[in-house]
């Protein structure tokens, strides 16, 4: 029998799939744990066995030719069903399961999310541990794409693996956070005239704020700069300094250090808060608990600042 005539094994199916919906060979690698020499070896072997280029170089990507995706039409539904199979034979009891989830989120939704998701999970699951991956729109979809988070929540923007599923939790708004002690700065001339932090992993001093501020021929003064949410419990308590963050972080905040929220003279447009995570996860038993206690977690939170925040 020539090497033609056997049938691919199921990792060469699944590579198969992955390089079509990614058109990467070093990104299908990533999301199936392969060096990027196993992947170019697995795609070399694809096109020897159904003697096809099968993906074909077009720019920095690759471009799935007809016979390709006559083949993804008929092999994807099999590998999702028997996905659904083994799911199904392999039911998930939180209350005695041992596992660890990694879930990827922004600063802001790590500082808020964290203390009643923790709760939440040592209640339903003791045996299972929870990791927090920081990130943002740009480093959380390699990692979801990589496998080394379960889901990433956040703001997310296009930049998305291609199976990714995303469900939008809702939709953040903006408060400003002072010191009970200082004078209100719902105005603008207080607002512009007050000291700002500005929250910022990269150290920049300027953010969209002041974008818009410069669209009505207004500038406000940043004179610190933090990469943490955390650290304005520092900042804030006893100084002039006034903060525009989330609603969500500005409520959790506000609470814990008797600080003063109020809406600022001008405000960026509300940023979506999306759940997403890999389709090829999309029926694990575990996953699915994983991301329910996560959603209805973030939907809570939500809903306390329901006058602030819309909720999808």
């Amino acid at each position: 029998m020539s090497q033609t005539d056997r049938l691919p094994d199921l990792n060469l199916l699944r590579l198969f799939v992955a390089l079509v919906e990614e058109r990467h060979v070093t990104h299908a690698g990533k999301r199936l744990f392969l060096s990027q020499p196993a992947a170019s070896g697995g795609l070399r072997r694809l096109r020897e066995h159904f003697q096809d280029e099968l993906l074909a170089r077009e720019g920095q990507a690759l471009r799935p030719t007809p016979r390709a995706e006559e083949l993804y039409a008929l092999i994807q539904p099999l590998l999702e069903q028997m996905a659904d199979a083994i799911a199904a034979a392999t039911p998930f009891d939180p209350a005695t399961a041992q596992r660890n989830f990694v879930l990827g989120c922004s600063d802001a939704i790590a500082f808020a999310l964290l203390p009643p998701l923790l709760t939440r999970f040592r209640q339903a699951a003791p045996g299972c541990a929870l990791s927090i991956r920081q990130g943002n729109h740009h480093s959380l979809p390699s990692l979801l794409a990589s496998g080394e988070i379960e889901a990433a929540l956040g703001y997310m923007g296009d930049d998305l693996p291609a199976n990714a599923r995303m469900r939008v939790v809702g939709h953040t708004g903006w408060q400003v956070l002072r010191d009970a002690a200082t004078a209100p700065v719902t105005e603008m001339e207080a607002y512009c005239a007050r000291p700002h932090v500005l929250i910022s992993s990269r150290g920049q001093l300027e953010g969209n704020v002041d974008a818009l501020l410069r669209t009505e021929g207004r500038q406000r003064r940043v004179v610190l700069g933090v990469s943490s949410f955390s650290l304005l419990a520092a900042a804030l308590p006893g100084t002039e300094l006034i903060a525009t963050v989330p609603d969500f972080v500005a409520s959790r905040l506000a609470q814990r250090y008797g600080l003063i929220t109020e809406s600022p003279p001008v405000s960026p447009t509300p940023t979506p808060t999306s759940l997403v995570w890999n389709g090829s996860r999309d029926r694990d038993p575990g996953d699915r608990w994983f991301r329910g206690e996560v959603l209805a977690t973030m939907a809570e939170l939500l809903a306390h600042d329901r006058g602030k925040v819309t909720v999808s």
